[in-house]
């Protein structure tokens, strides 16, 4: 990924979208699940990887989206990665048999077995990487194990257990070309397996292997060695072995490459001051610069090295704070440019991970990192690879936290702020019940503008919001950020959006927070957010406030009114919602009832919160009125007595006042200027319009703003045109 800011290439946008819209590529059933590719569409085979690929990284490529791929005349598959895919068997794998495959990734995908394998026929002579490590229950069919892949050149079969020696030394005997293997994990008590391969190994990890002495005279013997990786996890840690790190570098004169990471073999010697390093036990002599000394070194057992290594792994070793390390690039704990190293260099193993994500939070506190971005990219990244490690998610969002701090006040890295998004709402997704992930991905999603850096994903983080107000319904806390997010969220989004977030839940969880803090007769925060977000989502959206309404959320109104008299800004946001409700024609019925005619009616003598309450309540009046003398079926108070009251609250407001309003258009105004039979109803609507284009003149002299409020409650949204504003100086002019 760039993280220049540079827009992805139009190719990839496009893969974006197919995976978004499976129709544009793939016959679809009734259900929408894909059956294949649409006949007349042949995809060439970069794209093709990368459908398939990105799929599987989105959690999308399930058995029925596989099988699309089966014929390879219309989809050419060279590099398939499904690491971590559970929805896949052997039987799905079954579509790639046709495929001429270059590199095929199958680890930690548990429902899979060696079977598998012979599906991989087709790909005999062009598969040089295989990758089907991670995957516990991987029974093999017999003991004499036989990889008929000649040009095999990259083999990772780490955590495979139960593995017996013979069968390694049959796999090895088989694989005449390969040149990389990974046997992490592999409990064995020797490495004599690696017999037939020693001389043609260019790199070989044995990470997390419990190595015995003579393992070491194995290694010792592999000339051709490039990269050796012996980390291990620190609480595995051998002690005692520093000695051996010596007679490693001293018998591998290739090697330029090495991971020590959480092991004994860099720690320092009584003696390592002295710069005598030759071998007393084996005979080997170590090396030396030709001008008669090592490279300089802090660690001794290195001091042998005729020149730099390209890496060394240090993670979790005394080591990694040596003054001296001979090594251009170095994994460990220490330093940012180690901790960067780090995460590139150990995507795949978990545990080690989240010791190095720790060691990044502690570099956060403590200083400046010089590229921020660059770790925002890896941390994304290691989210995305371990999406069900909690202890990755949590150390991940603890970090982005601060990497994201001041994301707020700029409108950078596009494409790098939707992956973190991305990563984050996945987080929450797998782990619902871990508060403290909850928490960091609502505090770090704070971070971002909002709304704009979530509308492209708003629907997911609103189920995701949801939930946590049913998993932690007593952590006031967390209740307090995702009721804050949820409000800003549905504040910009269009009438469809609102009725899709509010068919998701938001109306019914809403309404179930002030519930609850309705019986507990708490007025706080969460309490007032949720009747605001209310109120923005049923901005002229029919559908929500039916929901409100079926919901009892009229008795949840008077009932608030009643116990909280005092609390301005809940009265404002509950009124404002009323405003929304009266705007729906075929809801004012409901409203038609003399306990709420009575309430609205003496809320316009309210000077709550200034004229808004007042203004709110003429308004729900003024749509009631609206429908004509026939349409009041109520006897108390009277039509007549309530218009005068109108009236006598319209000519008290002031014309200049400044308030807090969130109109999207002014259509539902407008439409009451027509009511010729009802004169205070188009004073109300003029002194509304009168009002806001007085005191907001520059944001009502636009004829083509749609979306101008940064934040609900405060500033307005709404669209007039010309012919609108003349209409309103007329109507302006006859009431007068």
């Amino acid at each position: 990924m760039s993280l220049t800011g540079e827009p992805e290439s139009l190719g990839d946008i496009c893969v974006h979208y197919c995976l978004a819209n499976l129709g544009t590529f793939c016959v679809l059933d009734g259900a929408g699940v894909p059956l294949a590719i649409k006949t007349d569409i042949c995809i060439p085979s970069e794209y093709s990887d990368k459908l398939l690929n990105w799929s599987n990284e989105r959690g999308y490529a399930d058995g029925p989206f596989v099988r699309v791929f089966s014929d390879p005349q219309q989809t050419r598959l060279r590099h398939v990665h499904l690491h971590g895919n559970e929805k896949i068997n052997n039987q799905v794998l079954s579509a790639l048999r046709e495929h001429h495959l270059v590199e095929l990734d199958l680890s930690c995908c548990p429902n899979i077995n060696a079977d598998c394998l012979q599906h991989l026929h087709q790909s005999k002579h062009t598969l040089l990487a295989l990758n089907i490590s991670g995957n516990a229950s991987f029974p093999w069919p017999h003991q004499d194990i036989r990889l008929d892949l000649p040009r095999l050149r990259v083999l990772n079969i780490g955590n495979l257990h139960g593995l017996p020696l013979t069968s390694l030394e049959s796999l090895a005997r088989s694989l005449s070309n390969l040149t990389s293997l990974d046997v992490s994990g592999l409990h064995v008590d020797d490495l004599s397996f690696l017999e037939p391969l020693k001389h043609q190994l260019s790199s070989l990890v044995l990470y997390n292997c419990s190595l015995k002495d003579q393992a070491y005279q194995m290694i010792m013997s592999m000339k051709a060695l490039r990269h050796l990786d012996m980390s291990v996890l620190p609480e595995r840690k051998t002690p005692g072995k520093s000695h051996l790190l010596s007679k490693l570098v001293a018998s591998l004169p290739a090697l330029t490459s090495l991971d020590i990471s959480g092991t004994s073999l860099g720690d320092v010697d009584s003696d390592s001051g002295s710069d005598d390093m030759s071998d007393t036990d084996s005979g080997v002599q170590v090396r030396r610069s030709q001008d008669g000394g090592g490279v300089r070194s802090t660690i001794a057992g290195l001091r042998g090295l005729r020149q730099k290594l390209d890496f060394l792994g240090l993670v979790e070793t005394g080591a990694a704070g040596a003054e001296h390390i001979p090594a251009h690039r170095v994994a460990g704990h220490m330093t940012e440019q180690q901790v960067l190293t780090a995460l590139q260099v150990y995507l795949d193993r978990s545990q080690m991970l989240a010791k190095c994500l720790t060691a990044l939070f502690e570099l956060l506190q403590a200083v400046d990192l010089e590229d921020p971005l660059q770790f925002v990219h890896l941390v994304t990244m290691v989210m995305r690879r371990h999406p069900k490690d909690p202890n990755i998610q949590v150390a991940g969002s603890a970090a982005l936290y601060h990497l994201t701090k001041g994301w707020g006040k700029t409108s950078d890295f596009i494409k790098l702020r939707r992956v973190t998004i991305q990563a984050l709402t996945s987080g929450m997704e797998h782990h619902p019940k871990e508060l403290t992930m909850q928490r960091n991905g609502c505090l770090t999603l704070c971070n971002f503008r909002i709304p704009e850096d979530l509308e492209f994903e708003y629907q997911r983080v609103a189920k995701v919001l949801l939930r946590i107000f049913s998993n932690f319904r007593n952590e006031e806390f967390i209740q307090r950020i995702a009721v804050y997010l949820c409000n800003i969220i549905v504040c910009q989004l269009s009438g469809e959006q609102k009725e899709l977030v509010g068919r998701i839940g938001v109306v019914e969880t809403m309404l179930k927070l002030i519930h609850e803090r309705l019986n507990s007769k708490t007025c706080n925060e969460v309490m007032e957010i949720a009747w605001s977000t209310l109120w923005n989502i049923t901005d002229e959206t029919p559908q929500n406030c039916q929901m409100f309404i079926d919901g009892s959320g009229m008795d949840l109104f008077l009932s608030c009114l009643e116990t909280f008299p005092d609390k301005q800004e809940l009265h404002r946001n509950m009124l404002g919602l009323m405003g929304n409700v009266a705007e729906v024609k075929f809801l004012r019925p409901r409203l038609m009832q003399e306990r709420y005619v009575t309430v609205f009616n003496s809320l316009l003598e309210s000077e709550s919160d200034g004229i808004e309450v007042s203004y709110n309540s003429c308004g729900v009046l003024s749509h009631m009125m609206s429908d004509g003398a026939d349409c009041w079926t109520v006897s108390q108070p009277c039509r007549q007595q309530v218009l005068e009251r109108m009236v006598q609250a319209i000519e008290r407001w002031d014309i200049a006042t400044k308030r807090n309003i969130n109109y999207r258009s002014f259509e539902p105004i407008l439409k009451l200027l027509s009511d010729h039979d009802t004169p205070q109803v188009q004073h109300w609507a003029v002194w509304a319009l009168t009002n806001l284009t007085r005191v907001y003149h520059s944001r009502t002299t636009s004829t083509d703003v749609t979306r101008v409020s940064p934040t609900p409650k405060t500033g307005f949204i709404f669209s007039l045109s010309d012919l609108e504003l003349l209409k309103v100086i007329t109507s302006h002019q006859l009431t007068n």
